[in-house]
């Protein structure tokens, strides 16, 4: 291969073809083509806490973590309040726990989980706000906030404190969860499914990133026998992993056994789909071909109805006109439904059998 040959392959090669694009790619385009991307990985997070409620509580709001006995009943109550007064920002992603006590014993209090992914974004008085409504809509007072940052930020506001000279008229406080400030290896290879998703989130310090990644997935696969799910919380611990080409080497020589099995995972999901797809088309098969015998026994229903009439007619013909009929037998072969029904009532008054087909 020539120099030229060499410099045309590499600039028709899909990696060279996708940063092109990247690079000419207008930023508003890019900008929705990341909140896309944010957006699934925010909902990742969500399954995750609704999937896991109890874990989440646990490692998020220790103090209320602690109450939670095997006869707790936790709820999400997302699905049952009114989207149109929550507001679509928190309908997306916020997760309203209701946590019960069966005897009785305690009153039943909602943990109310708020992910921010962007922490400039992050409205406190936003927040109060929601809080007071969720408060009147479930009729409670005992409601913990709590929002969980993926991100570090500045002047995350951890209060809001409102007077008027020495009158405080308003005073509203969070639980605030900056998991960048967490340390990883404080948190990892525990049974708690969620903070093991969530350690890519938490600092690295005195950790190497591919062992973070690597120990995470290692103990999603343990703790989470749902391939799907595995599959997806996946993608968030790569996702704020980010490694480089030379990480992503050493991921797959030291944790082999991860990387070959989260492929049979790919793969398994591969056929799963594949079989719904070929159900689909069996089902579709079928219906079509319902619908194309109904209109083949239609079509021959037709078919047997002009036989009938064309026999009626050439019997009423013969007897009438005896051998003379022959000479008109092809037009009835011919004839459509409409016509051999006006040509039997012909027979009728017709005194040939060429009157037949002059009446009309």
């Amino acid at each position: 291969m020539t120099d030229s040959d060499d410099i045309k392959a590499r600039a028709s090669s899909p990696a060279t073809r996708a940063a092109k694009a990247d690079r000419e790619e207008s930023p508003a385009r890019k900008k929705r083509r990341q909140r896309r991307k944010r957006h699934s990985h925010d909902q990742y997070f969500k399954s995750l806490i609704i999937q896991y409620p109890r874990e989440a509580i646990r490692l998020f709001d220790p103090k209320r973590g602690a109450l939670l006995d095997d006869s707790v009943v936790i709820t999400p109550i997302r699905q049952e309040l009114p989207a149109d007064r929550l507001g679509e920002r928190f309908h997306e992603l916020d997760v309203p726990l209701e946590i019960r006590w069966p005897d009785g014993r305690r009153k039943a209090i909602i943990i109310m989980i708020e992910q921010q992914t962007v922490p400039s974004r992050f409205r406190l008085k936003k927040m109060a706000i929601y809080y007071l409504l969720l408060s009147e809509l479930c009729k409670t007072d005992a409601i913990v906030p709590v929002t969980v940052f993926l991100h570090r930020g500045r002047n995350i506001p951890e209060q809001l404190d409102m007077m008027v000279d020495d009158d405080r008229f308003m005073w509203f406080r969070y639980v605030s969860v900056v998991l960048p400030d967490w340390q990883a290896i404080d948190h990892i290879d525990t049974d708690n499914v969620v903070e093991q998703v969530l350690l890519t989130t938490m600092s690295g310090k005195g950790l190497d990133r591919v062992d973070i990644v690597g120990r995470a997935i290692r103990n999603l696969i343990r703790l989470e026998k749902d391939i799907d799910n595995v599959l997806n919380f996946e993608k968030f611990i790569r996702a704020y992993a980010q490694l480089d080409a030379e990480e992503e080497r050493r991921y797959k020589e030291i944790y082999a056994q991860e990387d070959a099995h989260m492929m049979s995972v790919r793969e398994e999901l591969e056929r799963k789909s594949e079989r719904r797809g070929e159900r689909r088309g069996e089902r579709r098969g079928r219906r079509i071909g319902r619908e194309e015998g109904r209109e083949e026994g239609r079509a021959e229903g037709r078919e047997e109805g002009r036989q009938n009439a064309r026999q009626t007619l050439i019997s009423l013909l013969t007897a009438k006109f005896g051998a003379s009929a022959a000479g008109v037998l092809d037009r009835v072969e011919a004839g459509s439904q409409e016509q051999l029904a006006r040509w039997t009532l012909a027979v009728l008054t017709a005194n040939t059998p060429e009157e037949v087909f002059r009446l009309q």
